[in-house]
């Protein structure tokens, strides 16, 4: 004999509302197959209160927000749906979770793609964009050191110019012994120099106090009063131009790198004693059609606003440049007419471009952008490689130095 199922009360098993005769009798339906009226109604009734989603106009930040504000939306209605009391077979909860994966992996996709893209940006790279006719961009930094011999009586061949910070006192030091020791090579003068600006964070005067004894010292730090940020480091390559064409303008040749590269110098005069006579001389560890990048790095970063082009001009790496004299001089010239941008090496390269100078690409393979494992024979032939520590410029130095009768092929 078949027992009849119970009757369910007249009212919503989710609330207190008491229901029609129709509620009860579809209540009551539901109520035997595990469900509930009210509960289905709603969500139908939450459903229809959902916010269409509107396409956005273009591609921004604005419509990124937008994009994943709708997405959570959908995402909200999915959970509503999964974890509503309604009984749904296995098959359906699965397909809302690829659903919701797929969802998830398309957010990602259209973030990525609207933060690196824009309709604001220029496909073809225009230099003239950053020139002004009036001078308004002139740097007006006070020099609180400068170096102790002077130009004009040592009439130098080559003048290197390092990138420092005040607190990189090891670095300076390891330079001093190994690379930059000597004075003459093959019978030319060569003069190194750092290159700074005033610390930024200091308890007291103790730092600033350390880099003037250093520069009575040795004589060999160029500092001006602006505050030596990365942010900044345009600042130091204008104080350096400024410095060249100020104090120095009788230097044959000029080279622009940092404390952290290994130059192997004698390499370095012997490779600049065979160029070609010309004023437009500018090599280096050339870098050709470099995007402008627009992600989250914040190092890299550069907004559209400070370079609206999708490439940066020719260039060389600023771990070290090499250029003309002369060429230094009509560089420093047309700067007061270019506003500074966050990277220097792109900003010297700025200046190229309109001054229509071609970079020389270096038929050898002797500049290094990353570092490479120590062999004597490939640091005998490189001029220059990037991404050396102290201690290891030190260690080099000295095995390069005791292993003169080695011979390479």
């Amino acid at each position: 004999m078949e027992v009849p199922l119970p009757t369910p009360p007249p009212r919503s098993c989710g609330g207190s509302r008491p229901l029609s005769s129709g509620e009860a009798s579809r209540n009551a339906e539901l109520w035997r197959q595990g469900g509930c009226f009210w509960k289905e109604e709603e969500v139908v009734r939450r459903k229809r209160r959902q916010v269409p989603w509107q396409p956005p106009e273009r591609p921004g930040k604005t419509c990124a927000s937008e994009l994943v504000v709708q997405i959570l939306k959908v995402t909200g209605i999915l959970l509503q749906i999964t974890y509503c009391s309604v009984p749904v077979s296995v098959m359906y909860i699965r397909q809302l979770k690829w659903i919701f994966l797929s969802l998830l992996v398309f957010s990602v996709i259209a973030i990525w793609y609207i933060t690196l893209s824009s309709n604001t940006v220029i496909e073809r790279t225009n230099a003239m964009y950053f020139y002004e006719y009036e001078p308004i961009y002139k740097q007006h930094y006070l020099f609180t050191l400068r170096q102790r011999l002077k130009c004009e009586d040592i009439n130098p061949f080559l003048v290197i110019l390092v990138s420092s910070e005040p607190k990189d006192v090891k670095s300076r030091q390891a330079i001093r012994i190994t690379w930059g020791s000597k004075n003459f090579w093959w019978g030319h003068r060569v003069l190194t120099l750092f290159l700074l600006g005033q610390e930024v964070h200091r308890e007291d005067n103790s730092a600033t106090l350390s880099v003037e004894d250093e520069s009575i010292l040795y004589g060999d730090i160029i500092r001006q009063d602006f505050m030596d940020t990365y942010d900044n480091l345009t600042l130091k390559t204008i104080m350096a131009f400024r410095w060249v064409t100020e104090f120095c303008s009788n230097a044959r040749f000029l080279m622009k790198t940092d404390a952290d590269v290994f130059i192997n110098t004698g390499n370095l005069v012997k490779f600049l004693l065979k160029l070609n006579s010309s004023e437009n001389i500018f090599t280096g560890y050339p870098l050709i059609d470099n995007f402008a990048y627009r992600g989250f790095y914040k190092k890299t970063y550069i907004s559209y606003d400070e370079y609206p082009f999708r490439l940066f001009p020719p260039y060389c790496s600023g771990m070290g440049y090499i250029l003309d004299g002369k060429l230094a001089l009509r560089i420093y010239e047309l700067m007061s007419h270019i506003k500074p941008i966050k990277f220097e090496d792109v900003y010297v390269g700025i200046c190229l471009s309109i001054l229509k100078v071609n970079i020389s690409i270096p038929e050898d393979k002797q500049f290094f952008l990353y570092k490479i494992n120590f062999d004597i024979c490939k640091y005998r032939h490189l001029i220059a490689v990037h991404g050396i520590t102290s201690s290891e410029i030190i260690r080099f130095w000295q095995d390069l130095s005791s292993d003169a009768s080695l011979n390479c092929l």
